[in-house]
């Protein structure tokens, strides 16, 4: 009797063992699934959030560290193979990557995104289409800029740390020059005005006119000429602090004060000044300065071959559209958004104590709608690096003048890009 139960509770454990097995497999079979690429570690936390409002869905995310990932994305597009069904792409790739004819068009159903753009700042709307005016991409970050200051130094040197007052006092160049020198010869040379060359650059980069590139032919826009005058008499006074941006020296200095002013993006509040000047939290304010300007940001696109379109595109409409989520992300990680209805719904009652309380996302939310729309070429992050030495190269005498470095920076265009025509 006892053999015949154990039988019995065998072939019933057994039973179940495959009934359990066969349920598991099925369900596993029922999964979707969606493969990302990033360069960012911002896509986790997204990840995370998107697979709780969706258990039914593996999302296989791959990091690619940003000094390889833009060539390895651009080698499965153009073999199509392995091609992840979404990847996101840095600001400073994106006019290259948009151009590749492997990116679904967003213009289209069932996507229909100029819905999904008519609720973002314009500048934004313009970088996400391709020349022909089509969205292939999605931005989810806000990234219109400010000069961030310090608020012990220009309480001591302007008379006042008021936003809106410092606002006023470096509303031009000419303010600002003139702050520069002044400050430099009143701290006896220990403060500047600006803390690079860079200052400078972030800003009047972003009110070109032209892009580097038009019909083949290298432009070099009237903004840019007209900036090395600007950088030239920053370097010549001491109004600019002669810092390698994200070099030691330069980090350092906000944690020291030797700094009044520095022009950078949203994100650098929390990526920069926080990251690097931890203990002077309260001592900083946000002001406009001279022109207003935006850099950096991140798009989301989708392989037009991908087997999970539905997929891709309910991703990417959860990162720019999900309003439980953005606003989750906004407050948890101090992130501005694309999205400005959410910003502005958020405006009033966010706060930053290490901007002393000032209202970063109104003060935001403001400079967005002036960011002006900077026209964009597939070769400027490239053309970018040249004009960058080579205004280096002006600076520090091993070009003589601003002709022999205009002379100097087509010469090196040529070299590099045969394809353009260099006048």
């Amino acid at each position: 009797m006892k053999k015949r139960l154990f039988s019995l509770s065998m072939i019933v454990g057994l039973a179940l063992t495959f009934l359990l097995t066969g349920c598991s497999q099925a369900s596993n079979e029922n999964k979707k699934e969606l493969t990302i690429w990033t360069f960012t570690d911002e896509a986790k936390y997204a990840v995370e959030k998107f697979k709780e409002k969706h258990p039914d869905v593996d999302v296989n995310l791959l990091f690619i560290t940003n000094d390889n990932y833009v060539q390895k994305l651009i080698s499965v597009l153009q073999v199509e193979k392995n091609v992840p069904d979404v990847f996101f792409v840095e600001n400073a790739y994106w006019p290259q990557i948009k151009q590749i004819p492997r990116l679904e068009n967003l213009s289209k159903e069932p996507y229909n995104a100029e819905e999904i753009l008519a609720k973002q700042f314009p500048y934004i709307q313009n970088i996400e289409k391709d020349e022909e005016g089509i969205v292939r991409g999605l931005g989810y970050q806000g990234t219109p800029g400010a000069f961030y200051y310090r608020r012990d130094l220009t309480k001591k040197y302007l008379g006042t740390d008021d936003p809106k007052e410092v606002s006023e006092l470096i509303s031009s160049w000419d303010k600002v020059m003139e702050i520069g020198k002044r400050v430099y010869e009143e701290s006896d040379g220990q403060v500047h005005a600006l803390s690079s060359w860079s200052d400078i650059d972030i800003v009047e980069s972003s009110n070109i006119k032209e892009p580097w590139v038009v019909d083949g032919k290298l432009v070099i826009d009237d903004v840019r000429v007209k900036e090395l005058d600007l950088v030239k008499e920053a370097r010549d006074t001491n109004v600019e602090a002669k810092y390698e941006v994200w070099g030691p020296a330069w980090t350092a200095s906000m944690q020291k004060g030797s700094v009044m002013f520095y022009a950078e993006p949203t994100w650098g509040l929390p990526y920069i000044f926080e990251k690097n000047a931890p203990e002077t939290a309260g001592k900083w304010g946000l002001a406009h300065g001279p022109k207003s300007f935006s850099s950096g940001g991140t798009y989301l696109a989708m392989y037009n071959k991908s087997q999970n379109k539905d997929l891709a595109w309910e991703f990417m409409k959860f990162y720019t559209t999900d309003e439980e989520f953005l606003k989750e992300l906004a407050e948890s990680q101090q992130y501005f958004l694309s999205n400005k209805e959410i910003d502005e719904e958020l405006a009033p009652e966010l706060t930053s104590d290490f901007l002393d309380g000032q209202k970063y996302f109104e003060f935001f939310v403001e400079a967005g709608e002036q960011v002006p729309s900077a026209p964009q070429s597939k070769y400027d992050n490239d053309i970018n690096k040249l004009w960058t030495e080579k205004v280096n190269d002006f600076l520090n005498g091993r070009l003589k003048t601003k002709e022999d470095m205009l002379e100097s920076f087509k010469t090196e265009v040529g070299h590099n890009f045969p394809e353009i025509e260099v006048n």
